[in-house]
């Protein structure tokens, strides 16, 4: 963040925040971190492209937090996602409900995990 007159330095505004913001003023304030926050994932899930190797972050079910794999296939929102070898042992011992893992597998692709899910690695 680069400081001019219009623009304070993150410094000067978390200054601001813990001293003299206004209850109002907080909730202003995470109004607008919870629309930049989702313009940053939307970017994110704009450069997730086939073949990209991905780790999937901020999903339910919380077992696949972490795991990393690559991109085979984007459907619209979402993608098809090859688990790599190692992801694909741990998840089949997450003691998941909503994952299964078939004996013999040895990199797992599913299907349905969202863009805005999927961070490059």
């Amino acid at each position: 963040m680069s400081e001019t007159a219009e623009s304070p330095t993150l410094s000067t505004l978390t200054t601001y925040i813990a001293t003299e913001a206004s209850d109002a003023d907080c909730d202003r304030i995470l109004a607008v971190m919870k629309e930049r926050r989702k313009a940053l994932r939307q970017q994110a899930a704009a450069a997730i492209v086939v073949g990209l190797d991905v780790e999937v972050v901020n999903i339910k079910p919380a077992a696949l937090k972490g795991h990393r794999g690559t991109v085979k296939e984007i459907d619209g929102r979402s993608a098809t996602v090859k688990f790599t070898a190692e992801s694909t042992r741990e998840l089949r011992h997450a003691r998941s409900r909503q994952i299964f893992v078939p004996a013999g597998v040895t990199e797992l692709e599913m299907d349905g995990i969202p863009l805005v899910c999927l961070r490059r690695v």
